[in-house]
């Protein structure tokens, strides 16, 4: 019977079991998520990013796939699409990290898909404790880009001030 290379292992329930019981998980794998608490517009954007980071080319479906394994869409719809309270109270634990894992190994190599699904799983545990859905370092490094961009505007009005013979500068200060 021909087949896909890679794909019977997955689909054999004997292959996937020994494949969980031969393979060293994170600790906190063991933590369940509640996807209905997490922000599923965000970190599909990071799954998506961080997919194309790793593979060094755009993946559409490579990204869905890590996007469903990770965050699957309940049956009555998609909750958590732009907030998290979306979920009506619901709740949404049918994630196991170490199965997404060993289906992503085909696509992004084993040792890269660990290290994605361990960072993931981490900033996903951190974010259903996170009012807004939103894991802290993401929160953090938004932060840190406006920051950034404030720094380079305001340095691009100075040197624009610079170039209009100081005009700006001294309107600043209360002149002119």
């Amino acid at each position: 019977m021909p087949s896909i290379k890679g794909t019977a292992s997955i689909t054999s329930t004997h292959a996937l079991k020994k494949q969980l019981r031969s393979t060293t998980f994170p600790t906190n794998f063991i933590q369940k998520v509640n996807t209905g608490k997490v922000h599923r517009a965000v970190l599909t954007h990071w799954i998506e990013t961080r997919v194309e980071q790793i593979l060094g080319f755009e993946d559409e479906i490579v990204s869905s796939t890590a996007v469903h394994l990770f965050l699957p869409e309940s049956s009555g719809g998609d909750y958590g699409a732009d907030d998290p309270s979306s979920a009506a109270g619901g709740d949404y634990w049918d994630v196991d990290p170490r199965k997404a894992q060993l289906d992503l190994a085909g696509f992004l190599g084993e040792k890269e898909a660990a290290s994605f699904a361990s960072e993931l799983w981490t900033m996903m545990l951190d974010a259903q404790r996170s009012p807004s859905g939103i894991p802290k370092v993401l929160v953090e490094r938004k932060k840190e880009e406006m920051r950034r961009q404030r720094e380079e505007q305001q340095q691009k009005m100075m040197m624009a001030g610079v170039a209009r013979g100081g005009r700006t500068t001294a309107m600043m200060a209360g002149g002119g």
